[in-house]
C-alpha cells in the first residue's frame, strides 16, 4: 500500500459533486471537474450541448422519481434525496443529493442546485492508512487554529465558462470573527449577499484556472463594510475548480492609517493655511510692522537694530521708498527722543514684551501710539498704531457715557430693558413703587411671569399686545400702552408705558427691548376730574332747570291724588285704591329723583365699599316695581348667591335704574320681557340685562352713552350719559348689544372685590 505524502492529503471529499440543474428538463447547467474524474464525464460537451446528465449516469430505476423530486423543489432549504450513479467502471453506487432552490441575479429562471457525495466508504485504503489519517488530522486543526479566516470554495461557472458564483465547501472557526458571515458552509456567495464582489469573483477564477495565487487589500460593502488582506491560491489537482481562500479584516488598521493620513493632511493644510494667513495679515492690516535683527558691539551690548522686513505701513509712516538693510538709528527720527530704542533694547535683554501707548508732540506732529515690541531669539518684532483718533473717540464716548448716565439718574421716569431670550428684567435705573416691593434690587433679574401678579387682571391682555405689537414695530417706532398696577392692598393706580426695540438680532428676532414707566395716576384722576366737572356742569345745569321745572308739576299732581283719594273712597271703594298708592308712591319717587338731580348738579366722587351686587339689583327691581307692575312685564332673575363688589350704592343704584327703566319703555305693554342675569366672569362678575323690546340702529348704539343723545321725543339725553360717568368710576365696562324689533342687551363686568 503506497503511502502519501503531507501535500497529497486533502481534507475535503474528494468524490463531492457540485450540480446546477434546470428542474424542468433536467439539463446541466453546471457539472464540477469531480463529475470527470468519478463518472467519465465530458464537462465541456455536457454544458454545452445541454445533456440530461440524470438520463446518462442516473440508475434508470431512480431516474423517473429523481425528475419528479426536481420539480416539487420549491424553497431554498435543503431537501435530501438518495441516487445512484455509474461510475467508470460501470458500477452504481449511491450518492446523497442535498437540494435547494438557486437563483443568480444574472439568470431570470431558478434553478437547482445539488450538492452529492458518496454514501458510503469509498476510501478505504485512505482511511485504514494511518499516516494519512494523521496527516488529515493535522491538517484540520491547523486550518481550525488559524487567527485567520479560511474557506475553501469551488468556483462554479455558466454554460459560456464564465464565472457565475463560488461554492463555500469549507470554512474554520475564524472565518465569521473576521467577517459579518454566520452558517456559510453549503452556500454560494450569491446566495449570501445580493450583488457580490465581480472583481473578486473574476480574480478569484483566475486563481482557479491558472494555478497563480493573487493577494490584495480591497474595501467590500458586502461584507459588513470592512477592508480585508486575501490571499487565494488552487487546491487540489490541475483540472480542480477549487481555492483556498486566507484573510483577516484590516479595518481598523485602514481605519488608523486614513485618520493619520487625515491628520497629516489637516496639519499640512493647517500650516498653510497659518502661513498664508500670516502673510495676509502682514500685507493688510493697519499697523506699522518691522522686523529687526539686534546688532551687538564688541562687549555684547546692543548697539542697534536693521531692518529685515516691513510692510507698506511702515514705509509711507517712515515717507522713504525703502528702510530694509539699512539700521534703525539712521532711520528713525523721533524713536531716541521717544524712548522707543531704549525700550526695544530692554525687549532684547529681559524678553519681556511691550505694549505701551506714547504720546509725541513735536513740530506740530500731535498724536498718540500704540508700540508693541516681542522678542523671538535674535529678531525683534515690533508693531506701531497710530491710535488719535481712538483716542479722541474713548474720551468724546466717556463724556457721553457720562452724559447718559446723569440723564438716567434725573429722569422721573422708570427705564426697564426686558430681555426675550430669558424672558427676564435685564435692568432697571431705579425703584418702580417700593411700597408694593417692585424696586430695583427685587426685579433686576425676575422672570416676567412673576411680575404678571402686579399687573391688573383688566389690563393684562393689553400687556400682551402691547408686547406683540413691539416684537412687530420698525427701530424708530414707539409703542405706547396705560396699565394699572397694584401698588399696595387694593390700591391700582395707572402708568403709561412707552416702549421701544433696544437690540435686534435679525428681522424676525427681538433680543431687548426698552421700556420708559411713568406714573399718571395723579394726572389721569385730575383729566378724568375736570371732563367729568365739564361735562357735569352742563349736564348740572340742565339738571337744576329741569328739577325746577318739575317740582312744581309734581306737587300739583301729588296733592290731587291726596284729594281724589280721600274724596272718591267711599264711592269707588278697594278696586282702584291700588292705583292711588301707586300715584302717591310714584310722585314721591319723582321727588327723590328731582332731589338727586339737584344734587348730581354738584359733583362728588363716588365713595367704593364692599358690596353685594345681588342685593342692589334686588333694590332696584324694587324701586322699579310700579312702573313693571303699570307696564304689565315681566322680569325674570337668573342668580343666587353673593356678589362681592367695589361699589358707592346710592350711585350703582341710580344708574341700574335707569336701565331698567329704559328696558321696560323699549317693550310693548303686557308682552314686555327683562332677563337679569348676574354670574362670574374670570376674574370678574357679569351683569346682564335683556329686553325683548324695540332694539335701535348700529347708529344709534355707537351714540346712546353721548350727553344730551336720546332716542326718544320728550328725552334729554342725560341718563345713559349719567349711566356710563358712574359705570366709570366703577370700574365696570358696558357692552351693548342690539337688534330691531328683537330687543337690547347690556352687559356691565364688575370687578371682584375678593380678586381685585
Amino acid at each position: 500500500m503506497s503511502q502519501k505524502t503531507a501535500s497529497e492529503v486533502n481534507i475535503l471529499p474528494t468524490q463531492q459533486l457540485i450540480l446546477l440543474v434546470d428542474p424542468d428538463n433536467a439539463h446541466v447547467k453546471f457539472l464540477n471537474d469531480v463529475g470527470e474524474r468519478y463518472c467519465g464525464m465530458d464537462l465541456s460537451a455536457l454544458q454545452k450541448k445541454e445533456l440530461c446528465f440524470y438520463k446518462e449516469f442516473v440508475h434508470p430505476e431512480d431516474y423517473n422519481g429523481y425528475l419528479k423530486h426536481l420539480k416539487q423543489i420549491n424553497s431554498e432549504e435543503d431537501t435530501i434525496y438518495p441516487l445512484r450513479l455509474k461510475g467508470k467502471n460501470d458500477k452504481w453506487e449511491t450518492f446523497i443529493f442535498k437540494d435547494r432552490l438557486y437563483q443568480p441575479q444574472t439568470e431570470k429562471k431558478q434553478q437547482v442546485l445539488s450538492l452529492a457525495s458518496p454514501a458510503g466508504d469509498n476510501s478505504k485504503e485512505e482511511s485504514q492508512n494511518p499516516c494519512y489519517n494523521s496527516l488529515q488530522t493535522e491538517y484540520e486543526h491547523l486550518i481550525n487554529s488559524l487567527h485567520d479566516g479560511f474557506a475553501i470554495v469551488e468556483m462554479i461557472y455558466d454554460k459560456d465558462g464564465i464565472p457565475l458564483d463560488y461554492f463555500y465547501l469549507k470554512t474554520n472557526p475564524a472565518f465569521q470573527k473576521h467577517v459579518d458571515f454566520k452558517n456559510v458552509t453549503g452556500k454560494t456567495v450569491r446566495e449570501l449577499v445580493k450583488q457580490p464582489n465581480e472583481k473578486w469573483l473574476n480574480a478569484f477564477a483566475k486563481v482557479a484556472e491558472t494555478g497563480e495565487p493573487v493577494r490584495f487589500k480591497e474595501y467590500n460593502a458586502n461584507l459588513g463594510d470592512t477592508w480585508l488582506d486575501l490571499y487565494a491560491f488552487k487546491v487540489g489537482e490541475k483540472d480542480s475548480r477549487r481555492i483556498g481562500i486566507l484573510f483577516r479584516n484590516i479595518t481598523g488598521e485602514k481605519k488608523q492609517e486614513e485618520e493619520l493620513q487625515n491628520r497629516l493632511e489637516r496639519h499640512h493644510k493647517d500650516l498653510q493655511e497659518s502661513r498664508d494667513l500670516l502673510q495676509s495679515v502682514f500685507d493688510t492690516t493697519n499697523l506699522a510692522i518691522a522686523v529687526l535683527r539686534a546688532i551687538y558691539d564688541e562687549e555684547g551690548r546692543i548697539k542697534d537694530f536693521i531692518f529685515l522686513r516691513t510692510n507698506k505701513v511702515l514705509q509711507e509712516m517712515y515717507l522713504q521708498e525703502e528702510i530694509i538693510g539699512r539700521t534703525y538709528l539712521e532711520t528713525t527720527k523721533h524713536g531716541v527722543e521717544m524712548g522707543t530704542f531704549d525700550a526695544y533694547k530692554q525687549v532684547m535683554t529681559t524678553g519681556e514684551p511691550l505694549d505701551d501707548e506714547v504720546y509725541f508732540d513735536k513740530e506740530g506732529y500731535n498724536h498718540w501710539f500704540r508700540l508693541t515690541a516681542r522678542a523671538q531669539n535674535d529678531l525683534l518684532i515690533a508693531t506701531i498704531e497710530d491710535i488719535s483718533q481712538r483716542k479722541a473717540e474713548a474720551k468724546e464716548l466717556e463724556e457721553t457715557m457720562r452724559f447718559k448716565q446723569e440723564l438716567v439718574r434725573a429722569t422721573p421716569e422708570v427705564i426697564m430693558i426686558i430681555n426675550l431670550n430669558s424672558y427676564t428684567i435685564r435692568y432697571m435705573n431705579k425703584d418702580l413703587a417700593p411700597e408694593a416691593g417692585l424696586i430695583k434690587d427685587n426685579v433686576v433679574g425676575r422672570e416676567l411671569q412673576q411680575v404678571l401678579p402686579y399687573i391688573h387682571p383688566r389690563d393684562r391682555e393689553k400687556i400682551m399686545q402691547f408686547h406683540r405689537n413691539l416684537l412687530k414695530s420698525s427701530a424708530e417706532d414707539i409703542i405706547e400702552e396705560e396699565i394699572r398696577l397694584k401698588l399696595k392692598g387694593s390700591a391700582w393706580e395707572w402708568f403709561n408705558l412707552r416702549g421701544k426695540i433696544f437690540k435686534r438680532r435679525d428681522a424676525a428676532w427681538v433680543d431687548e427691548y426698552v421700556l420708559l414707566i411713568r406714573n399718571i395716576h395723579e394726572q389721569k384722576y385730575t383729566q378724568k376730574a375736570l371732563l367729568k366737572a365739564e361735562k357735569l356742569s352742563i349736564q348740572g345745569e340742565i339738571a337744576r332747570t329741569f328739577a325746577h321745572e318739575l317740582r312744581n308739576p309734581l306737587a300739583s299732581i301729588g296733592m290731587v291724588g291726596e284729594v281724589l283719594s280721600r274724596k272718591l273712597k267711599d264711592s269707588v271703594g278697594e278696586n282702584y285704591s291700588n292705583y292711588f298708592k301707586i300715584l302717591k308712591r310714584s310722585t314721591k319717587t319723582l321727588n327723590d329723583l328731582v332731589n338727586n338731580l339737584l344734587n348730581a348738579s354738584n359733583y362728588s366722587p363716588a365713595v367704593l365699599k364692599e358690596e353685594d351686587l345681588a342685593i342692589m339689583m334686588d333694590n332696584t327691581i324694587h324701586k322699579a316695581a310700579d312702573r313693571i307692575y303699570l307696564s304689565g312685564i315681566k322680569v325674570e332673575k337668573n342668580y343666587k348667591g353673593k356678589f362681592p363688589v367695589l361699589a358707592d350704592k346710592e350711585k350703582l343704584e341710580i344708574a341700574l335704574l335707569n336701565l331698567i327703566v329704559n328696558a321696560s319703555e323699549a317693550t310693548t305693554p303686557e308682552e314686555g320681557r327683562i332677563e337679569i342675569e348676574i354670574k362670574k366672569h374670570k376674574t370678574d362678575f357679569m351683569l346682564r340685562i335683556s329686553d325683548n323690546g324695540q332694539g335701535m340702529t348700529q347708529d344709534q348704539i355707537d351714540h346712546i352713552f353721548e350727553a344730551f343723545y336720546s332716542n326718544k321725543e320728550t328725552g334729554m339725553g342725560i341718563g345713559m350719559s349719567s349711566v356710563k360717568s358712574i359705570l366709570e368710576e366703577h370700574d365696570a365696562p358696558i357692552k351693548v348689544s342690539s337688534r330691531l324689533n328683537e330687543g337690547t342687551t347690556f352687559i356691565i363686568y364688575f370687578p371682584n372685590a375678593e380678586v381685585h
